[in-house]
């Protein structure tokens, strides 16, 4: 007998194999601290990333640890963070966020996480304001933490819907759709890797929201393309228990 459906592979394997091939392996060359990569991670949002990096830096040589940024006056933080886009939002919400973390651990750590599933962690993380399932995918995959958690950008989202991965709804739909998506034997780093084929690959290279260069895209035989419907390889794909 066939073990043929046992061994059904999702087409989310076949993209990444098909970026590898194109791009080469990507892996993580270092890890901050979990409360380093929430501050990053949390000044980030809808800003590039030079500019974001260069936010979180000023941050580091301002304060002299994250326990003084959460005594800070959100004046103070906002002036640092000045050019990401709402800064006085994000200054707000992260320290309030740092103090909450705070209160409820007895002290500014979060490593704890590490010994809750990656769905409690991620739960414990959104329940912090200013952080939806993007930073708290950050958090949990980019840190030391290095937990199985795919972090889904701007550009993840798009390219999953124009190659035809996912369909309607949110990015909160489409972290769900390909983490059901991802064998079980894929680890951090394989996530990881996947994050950065997807964004800085295929999304900013070549798949980018204007004038995609779909002739020279690794992915094109198997991309439902720009988004309309869902190529026949998805739509023939089930997660097999």
């Amino acid at each position: 007998m066939q073990l043929s459906l046992a061994l059904a592979r999702s087409p989310l394997e076949s993209v990444r194999d098909a970026l590898l091939c194109e791009f080469g392996p990507q892996r993580p060359v270092a890890r901050m601290d979990p409360i380093s990569q929430l501050v990053k991670s949390s000044i980030s949002g809808r800003t590039p990333d030079a500019v974001s990096w260069a936010a979180f830096l000023r941050l580091r040589a301002e304060f002299k640890s994250w326990e003084d940024l959460a005594e800070a006056k959100t004046a103070r933080v906002a002036m640092a963070i000045q050019d990401v886009t709402f800064p006085e939002d994000k200054a707000r919400r992260l320290i309030t966020a740092l103090r909450m973390i705070e209160e409820k651990v007895g002290w500014l750590s979060l490593s704890h996480l590490k010994t809750l599933e990656v769905d409690q962690a991620r739960w414990e993380l959104q329940a912090l304001p200013g952080v939806g399932v993007k930073v708290a995918a950050c958090v949990l995959n980019f840190s030391d933490l290095a937990m199985r958690a795919l972090v889904v950008d701007t550009h993840v989202d798009r390219v999953a819907r124009r190659i035809g991965l996912v369909g309607s709804g949110d990015t909160t739909n489409t972290y769900h759709t390909l983490m059901a998506m991802a064998p079980a034997s894929w680890t951090a780093d394989d996530l990881f890797e996947l994050h950065w084929l997807m964004k800085r690959g295929l999304g900013q290279m070549l798949c980018g929201a204007e004038a995609p260069k779909c002739g020279a895209c690794p992915v094109k035989q198997m991309c439902a393309k720009a988004g309309v419907g869902h190529s026949a390889e998805v739509l023939a794909w089930r997660p097999r228990g």
